[in-house]
């Protein structure tokens, strides 16, 4: 065999692997830090673009990104405009949001501040008067992913306390917190919506579905820790759900009405032990009311360290029913919470937890070569927890809400 023109494939030491494992590793690394700068660079030059362009604002000066949101990416803006300067805020939406969810959310907060909600924060119409842009790029991969939606609200004045993570509010602000959402429902009770609704179902049709999505995410073909913990916890969550029920005849006593349905200490603004403004409406649909107070609890008056016993806090959970309920006489339009309601608060809290269980299965197995693996475990051993938690105290709760 001649093999003079031939490119002999010498064997490779382990020293020579392990240079090149470690060059590709930095190559990874910079590409990754390049993803992260143009991702900025790009969204900056966007946002400037659509105020710019969309807006009777002015030139834009700053765009600063706002931290803790999960879905959808928040801007705090200043702009200038004849030697003025204002403050805005910018939301992008959430990939494969329909235009019909926007213009839903948007009426409801309308619709809200104009019957009492003067704390939420106002959509800021673009020069034309619409209340959204709506812009198209290229389509390279995914078309819903050509899609980009963009709103201006105002800048609510107020402190961010806390987020979703640390809800660890004052006595008082829990209290405010209650009287807020029971003055948003009542400004909402007889919203129309004009034929618009988030696409999503009721939460009562929503957990029914559940057991056969997260039988099919506990089939995916993946080997890692999330992955393992999910299988090992699968048959328990479907147990809880077949265990819960809210019957139809009960559910057909309960309110339906406008619902927030991301109602924490992190989407509202406190100054004073009182919240000041409250935003973040776009997971809002019409719903039973008790489930918006139930997930706002189960947000909000939880403990996230392990060493604690109890992760519900049902002392906060009192303090936070009583004051809505209080509101509620106060303001003599929606009624406080009836018979049906009490009777199945502890199921709607088991309910409204496995809402969240969903979240965390559904974020992580759709998006998991992105996510990280420990953090979204986290997320879901807190919710687990909870659920148990739920189970194991289901006499303390309906105790609890025998006082109101």
């Amino acid at each position: 065999m001649d093999t003079s023109k031939m490119l002999d494939f010498k064997p490779t030491s382990s020293e020579q692997l392990y240079l090149m494992y470690t060059q590709i590793k930095e190559i990874r690394l910079g590409v990754t830090s390049l993803q992260e700068d143009l991702d900025k660079i790009f969204l900056r030059n966007r946002v400037v673009e659509v105020i710019e362009n969309e807006y009777d604002f002015g030139k834009v000066n700053e765009v600063l990104e706002i931290f803790g949101g999960y879905v959808n990416r928040s801007f705090g803006i200043r702009v200038e405009k004849d030697g003025k300067v204002e403050e805005y805020f910018v939301r992008k939406y959430k990939t494969g949001i329909q235009e019909k969810e926007i213009e839903f959310e948007h009426l409801l907060i309308t619709f809200a501040k104009e019957h009492g909600l003067d704390i939420a924060a106002g959509i800021i119409p673009a020069a034309d008067g619409r209340g959204y842009i709506k812009v198209e790029n290229p389509v390279i991969n995914d078309e819903d992913e050509n899609i980009e939606y963009y709103a201006v609200y105002e800048y609510l004045s107020g402190e961010d306390k806390y987020t979703w993570l640390t809800p660890y509010c004052t006595d008082k602000e829990f209290a405010s917190m209650a009287e807020v959402m029971a003055t948003f429902h009542n400004a909402a009770r007889d919203f129309d919506p004009m034929g618009l609704e988030r696409v999503e179902l009721k939460i009562l049709d929503f957990v029914e579905t559940l057991p056969e999505i997260f039988t099919d995410y506990a089939a995916t073909n993946c080997d890692n820790i999330y992955h393992e913990f999910f299988n090992k916890k699968l048959d328990a969550i479907i147990e809880v759900i077949k265990k819960n029920k809210i019957p139809e005849a009960a559910a057909e006593k309960m309110p339906y009405n406008p619902t927030h349905n991301d109602y924490h200490p992190g989407n509202v603004k406190f100054l004073d032990e009182q919240v000041v403004g409250i935003f973040d409406f776009d997971w809002s649909k019409i719903e039973l009311r008790l489930f918006d107070v139930c997930l706002g609890m189960i947000y909000s008056c939880c403990f996230w360290e392990d060493k604690e016993e109890d992760k519900m806090r049902l002392d906060k959970c009192e303090i936070f029913l009583n004051a809505y309920e209080q509101k509620m006489h106060e303001l003599k339009g929606l009624t406080g919470f009836t018979v049906e309601e009490k009777a199945s608060m502890k199921n709607m809290l088991a309910f409204a937890n496995m809402y969240l269980i969903n979240w965390c299965v559904d974020a992580y197995y759709n998006d998991m070569d992105e996510l990280n693996d420990y953090e979204y475990l986290a997320y879901l051993k807190h919710q687990i927890k909870l659920m148990d938690w739920i189970e194991d105290n289901a006499d303390a709760i309906q105790e609890m809400v025998n006082k109101l």
